[in-house]
């Protein structure tokens, strides 16, 4: 049987996820549930950090590099590579099919807070000398979201 991409499983996990942050929104009010939401999004981004640096070699850039397939598999991001070398790797995603289902479903600030706000928490995780500047995600609006990662 052949496994589903990231994208397909974000997909999958949102049709129960998503009815049920909107309870907690309901009982325990958005920041509350807010809250709780991002420290599911640390936990895991904290295990898939793990799993990097178990399973690929090298710097806390190239475990990220290991992980990137994961989330563009399916056709879900239409990267621009940028700068790809020892110490930086910068790339513009032009085209985000996690925005596009976050957007018919009407729900793009969650769909920002399970899948655009992995990404500072897993450079952190993958590394303390890694950084990520991004100041714009097409989920949250941008043209286009701008990714640069750096090696201090």
């Amino acid at each position: 049987m052949e496994s589903l991409s990231y994208l397909e499983r974000v997909k999958i996990q949102s049709e129960i996820l998503l009815p049920f942050f909107r309870r907690v929104r309901q009982e325990l009010g958005a920041a509350r549930a807010d809250e709780l939401l991002r420290a599911a999004v640390q936990e895991f981004a904290a295990g898939l950090a793990a799993a990097a640096a178990e399973n690929a070699p090298g710097s806390s850039l190239d475990k990220l590099r290991s992980l990137l397939p994961m989330f563009a598999a399916g056709e879900a991001l239409d990267m621009e590579p940028l700068v790809d070398d020892a110490r930086e790797l910068s790339l513009d995603v032009r085209g985000c099919r996690y925005a596009e289902h976050f957007r018919a479903l009407g729900e793009p600030e969650f769909g920002a807070m399970v899948t655009c706000e992995l990404d500072p928490i897993l450079t952190r995780a993958l590394g303390a000398d890694l950084t990520l500047e991004r100041t714009q995600t097409i989920m949250q609006g941008g043209s286009h979201c701008d990714f640069r990662w750096r090696l201090e």
